[in-house]
């Protein structure tokens, strides 16, 4: 093989395109015909649309507040300073894109020429301005004419808005204001000053962390440019708790996260990136691994469904379904008659009604949820927590009734006062009531609103009584006055609003939580509606570079699935191997110190490998750049650097990692 490289030539091939002929679409894959996956699209929608929702009613009054803002702007008041919005939206946040996006198309009623600016588009004064201007003209819906960007200048700008500008504000969006050059910022504002009595500007910067940042890059004498004013947009942490009603905890989604599954999402969102949209993609690879090549999870659907997606199972979908640990279980606990003589019809009866069962809970299990998180969030140190998503995330993975934090929230409910527990029986009320399966809860209402009553009409005061302990004229002897004074002791004098209250704490714990909130693992059949295998995606989700990299380098057959790579305890090195495979495992039998010579000699044992079984002296270039290159690529892996102390060493920076 003389030509070896690429770079030697380009040789053209006759493709197989012609002119006219047009591309043909590929066909739909065979998977989008299976039910698992009709089920799966059919689940992501109905989420997709949710988040939309939720995601325009969270920035619906930020964007009202800036679209007021820059609507009412007086510019004759202004006296040549830029009218500017700085937008306080939070630390790290990688959705930043999609909000001035949307913000973006709602400004559209006002002006059509709105520019966003990034921080690749300008590393210069000159590359920034004629970004800018190219997109202030190019991206108008009124725009006449064809400007190219090397041409676009702020005079041409000034010339072109006295011509087609129509006497609309410019708006120059900048959403990562931090990441701009200060020195870059501070002479484009100069500029658009310079202009700014004959064209209108509008400017809005996005600030991750305080004003402060503004003021730090910005010098007074560009400040004093400005006429700013601050807005706070919501916080992540709220959008997420968005996110999540409208997901994990609507009734209208049957598929659900639960325990390691759950946490992950959620510590990745809190502890790493805030991404919002970065939590719904994790929730999408959760449902694919949920949903892939599982026919029986189809019946993840809503209840009206149920019996279509029953009917069409096949034998072994329904030989799988009674293999599921927890169906196996109720099957194993029927009445042996009924259980030797139960055929596929009948156990997709049976089936039906376990999945019926499955919803009604599910559906009175949310509702509940939410009105013990009403009860207990604002109690003395929050036990249960504070947001919705951590008294679920206690509830799906364990018994939350039995747990010691809810032990502590009934104690802590045995103290509030009259006026707070009234409020919170009310939000509990309210809760049922706006709910869609208020007929399921409407026994526990109807209680609510007589305990309610008994509360409000009860009295503080505790009522007066007998202080007489032993009549004196009565005639007892020692034990009998023992008895009778330990009898007086065990009386309490209590008011009729703390027995009430009492009552109430009693009744909810022992009629409502303990039955509505049982952990819905225990379900028959709820493998096909909770997912709760984090490990199964967290390799999807959380990188782990350096375990792959060691996994690729100490068994190549992993990722290039070959046979001629394949190892064993026997034999961990093959010649057949990749030289940066072989120079990897030799340098694992090293010290901290590596002799490149003997190094050499190794690779070249396992490569060509010599009968004599003596050093070589003379080595043959091509198996020498061989071995030059794939140390060069180990150190670019960051597994050496080459030593100080001796020039012919090499020193491992995995030692004791091997």
């Amino acid at each position: 093989m003389d030509n070896v490289s690429v770079s030697k030539g380009v040789f053209a091939f006759q493709g197989s395109y012609r002119i006219g002929r047009g591309k043909k679409r590929p066909g739909k894959a065979p998977l989008f015909n299976e039910s698992w996956y009709k089920a799966y699209k059919e689940v992501w929608s109905t989420i997709e649309k949710s988040t939309q929702k939720i995601n325009s009613d969270i920035f619906a009054r930020i964007s009202e507040d800036l679209k007021s803002y820059v609507s009412s702007i007086n510019y004759d008041d202004l006296s040549g300073e830029i009218p500017t919005a700085i937008l306080l939206t939070g630390v790290n946040l990688p959705d930043h894109g999609a909000l001035f996006q949307m913000l973006a198309r709602k400004f559209q009623d006002i002006t059509s020429h709105i520019a966003i600016m990034q921080q690749r588009d300008s590393y210069s004064l000159k590359n920034m301005m004629e970004e800018t201007v190219f997109q202030l003209i190019n991206n108008s819906r009124n725009n006449r004419t064809e400007i190219q960007k090397n041409h676009c200048t702020s005079s041409m700008l000034n010339a072109w808005y006295q011509e087609y500008g129509s006497n609309t504000p410019l708006l120059i969006i900048i959403p990562d204001f931090e990441s701009f050059s200060a020195e870059i910022l501070q002479n484009f504002i100069l500029i658009l000053s310079v202009y700014s009595k004959t064209i209108k500007f509008v400017l809005i910067f996005g600030v991750a962390t305080a004003v402060h940042a503004a003021h730090r890059s910005l010098p007074h004498h560009v400040t004093s440019k400005l006429r700013v004013q601050v807005f706070q947009a919501p916080s992540q942490v709220k959008s997420l708790s968005g996110v999540l009603d409208g997901t994990v905890l609507s009734t209208e989604t049957p598929f659900k996260l639960t325990g390691r599954a759950f946490q992950l999402l959620t510590d990745i969102f809190l502890f790493y990136d805030f991404s919002v949209n970065g939590f719904l993609q994790g929730y999408k690879m959760c449902m694919f691994q949920h949903f892939y090549g599982k026919n029986i999870n189809s019946l993840c659907c809503n209840g009206d469904n149920i019996g279509s997606r029953i009917s069409a199972l096949r034998s072994e979908d329904l030989d799988e379904i009674k293999k599921l640990k927890s169906i196996a279980e109720y099957v194993r606990k029927l009445p042996v008659t009924k259980r030797d003589s139960l055929n596929d019809e009948e156990f997709k009866e049976l089936l039906s009604t376990l999945i019926n069962q499955v919803h009604t809970f599910t559906r009175t299990f949310q509702i509940t949820l939410k009105c013990l998180h009403h009860l207990t969030s604002d109690l003395p140190n929050a036990p249960l927590g504070k947001q919705l998503r951590e008294v679920y995330a206690k509830a799906v993975s364990c018994a939350i009734t039995e747990s010691q934090e809810y032990k502590e929230c009934l104690q802590y409910l045995g103290f509030i006062s009259k006026e707070e527990l009234l409020t919170k029986l009310d939000a509990m009320k309210n809760i049922i009531e706006i709910s869609t399966e208020e007929k399921l809860l409407a026994d526990v209402k109807l209680d609510l609103e007589k305990y309610r009553e008994v509360i409000r009409n009860a009295s503080p005061e505790v009522t007066k009584e007998n202080t007489e302990v032993v009549d004196p004229g009565e005639k007892l002897n020692r034990a009998q006055l023992k008895e009778k004074l330990l009898k007086l002791s065990k009386k309490h004098s209590i008011s009729p609003y703390k027995q009430a209250q009492t009552d109430v704490i009693n009744y909810l714990d022992q009629k409502v939580f303990s039955i509505y909130l049982k952990n819905p693992a225990l379900l028959p059949g709820s493998e096909i509606f909770f997912f709760n295998d984090g490990n199964a995606v967290k390799h999807h989700i959380v990188g782990s570079p350096r375990a792959a990299i060691h996994t690729g380098l100490n068994n190549p057959q992993a990722y290039l699935d070959c046979s001629c790579c394949t190892v064993t305890s026997q034999q961990p090195i093959v010649e057949t191997m990749p030289d940066l495979s072989l120079i990897y495992k030799l340098h694992l039998e090293g010290r901290r110190l590596i002799n490149m010579y003997d190094w050499l000699q190794s690779f070249l044992a396992i490569v060509c490998p010599d009968q004599s079984g003596e050093e070589r002296r003379e080595v043959d270039p091509e198996l020498q750049a061989r071995f030059t290159r794939a140390v060069a690529e180990l150190q670019f892996l960051g597994f050496i650097k080459s030593s100080r102390k001796k020039t012919d060493h090499v020193m491992r920076l995995t030692w004791g990692c091997s």
